[in-house]
């Protein structure tokens, strides 16, 4: 089965008065029909701008620089990198194809639009320009992501709703033309654990009943555990671990990742008073940065000389299963985005 997305050396860079910000360097992955892969790491490593890249949405002075993101539209494969694709041509792939629930759902919502306006203008776009069909399936979404009163909730106004529903609202949004693929960045952020649950079972059952597939992107290690079957951990722009939760959660081997697995509070295994486990330092800034790998000044088992020096390739380990680390492997990645070799001085 050939995959929906397939993004390869994606970069996104913005060009500052200060320098580069490489927020995406490199990074390339693949989601298959159906599957939930999870995009994790701490804040800042370019999860976002990886979303908003895939949906050509990278704000200014943002640009992607180079890479590939082939999608499966219809029988064919459009790169949606390709700067010759025309406005027109993404907005019909937008909502259609591809759609996004962002992590701020105020932010995102306008407040001088009713929630029903908010829907339509999707459904007008890519499924009907008939506003009492319109109406109808904005009221069975509505229906569909669990709230109730819709045809009262259509005339109402983002304020005039809780920070919950206004989440199933961007839900609703994003599911209202059925798309293939959905990207849930942060979806439920700021949310009470009890409505993040109800949100999380919520995209799990529409995945099932639409028969689409799920980017998503948390730093919430719970919650990768229990929705996804992939898991792409991301450090300062470059994806440094790739492959199935139960590989990543059981078998980690980037450095990154062991330590943040070790930070996951565990019941009856902390003492009182004990500080919990916490990874050194933080992470560099993303200006200008050199060819070397990033966690180099964080990490425990650095090698001077090599890790200071040289980008790591990401590496097959295991059955897909994929690492960034000179510990697992001695390819390097060029400036070029091709794969060299590691000459270690002998021992």
């Amino acid at each position: 089965m050939s995959p929906l997305l397939d993004v390869r050396n994606l970069r996104t860079h913005f060009r500052t008065s200060d320098g580069i910000v490489k927020a995406v360097d490199g990074v390339s992955f693949t989601v298959d029909p159906q599957e939930t892969l999870g995009l994790i790491g701490e804040s800042g490593c370019g999860k976002s701008v990886t979303a908003h890249s895939i949906m050509r949405i990278v704000p200014r002075p943002g640009q992607i620089e180079g890479g590939e993101i082939h999608m499966e539209l219809e029988g064919e494969t459009v790169d949606l990198a390709d700067p010759a694709l025309s406005g027109s041509e993404l907005r019909a792939i937008r909502g259609r194809d591809i759609s996004m629930v962002f992590q701020e759902p105020m932010t995102s919502l306008s407040p001088v639009h009713s929630i029903g306006n908010q829907i339509r203008e999707t459904l007008f776009l890519h499924r009907t320009r008939d506003r009492k069909e319109a109406d109808e399936i904005a009221v069975d979404m509505l229906a569909r992501v669990g709230i109730a009163n819709p045809r009262q909730r259509i005339n109402e106004y983002p304020h005039q709703l809780s920070g919950g529903m206004r989440q199933r609202v961007m839900i609703a949004i994003a599911l209202a033309c059925r798309p293939r693929l959905l990207i849930a960045d942060e979806p439920t952020t700021a949310l009470d654990v009890t409505v993040q649950a109800q949100i999380l079972e919520l995209i799990n059952d529409l995945q099932d009943e639409f028969h689409m597939a799920v980017l998503y992107i948390t730093h919430d290690l719970g919650v990768i555990a229990e929705v996804c079957d992939r898991v792409a951990v991301m450090y300062l722009g470059r994806v440094v671990e790739y492959g199935t939760v139960r590989e990543i959660f059981y078998n980690p081997k980037h450095p990154y990742t062991v330590r943040l697995l070790r930070s996951i509070p565990k019941l009856g295994h902390t003492k009182k008073g004990e500080p919990l486990a916490a990874i050194r330092g933080t992470v560099p800034s993303p200006i200008n940065q050199p060819p070397l790998c990033g966690f180099h000044d964080r990490c425990e088992e650095v090698m001077e000389g090599v890790c200071n020096r040289h980008i790591p390739a990401l590496a097959e380990v295991a059955d897909r299963h994929q690492v960034r680390c000179f510990l697992h492997s001695d390819s390097i990645q060029l400036e070029d985005g091709s794969i060299g070799t590691l000459e270690r001085a002998p021992a």
